[in-house]
């Protein structure tokens, strides 16, 4: 008997769209002879989609030796599940980010520099990991040496 297997459900329609827009604005001051301060805003806004239309297998078929034809059982369907992930593949947010920093020359050749970042992600559908709305703070302190 010669015989296909073929499980689960199959996908008939899939398209998916993505849109990302970002605006990115930043300034540079020279203070003074020593000092550059800088200041910069990121905008971020991301929206995609699926649609994937999913449909049961049909029966399959299969020939015995000696030319008999009839149904297999396809196993599983996961028709149901499957349709669930245009529900779960939405993605929508909108990112801000502000940083301001700076750098400070002691001499030709030593300075330092600084730098302070608030993130603030707005997550307008729960995704992956569900709620993924929050904010975030990140910063540093270092020195260099030029030679």
């Amino acid at each position: 008997m010669v015989q296909s297997t073929q499980f689960g459900s199959y996908c008939s329609t899939a398209e998916y769209e993505s849109n990302v827009h970002t605006l990115a604005l930043s300034a540079n001051y020279q203070a003074t002879e020593k000092l550059q301060l800088n200041a910069g805003i990121t905008y971020n806004k991301a929206e995609d989609s699926w649609n994937w239309d999913f449909s049961d297998r049909p029966d399959l078929q299969f020939t015995s030796a000696t030319g008999t034809a009839g149904t297999a059982d396809p196993g599983y369907s996961t028709e149901s599940q499957n349709n669930n992930l245009d529900e779960y593949s939405d993605l929508s947010y909108e990112q801000y980010e502000l940083t301001v920093g700076g750098q400070y020359n002691f001499t030709d050749a030593f300075y330092t520099k600084a730098s302070f970042t608030y993130d603030i992600f707005d997550a307008q559908e729960e995704f992956v990991y569900g709620d993924e709305d929050g904010t975030a703070y990140r910063g540093y302190v270092g020195f260099g040496w030029i030679f």
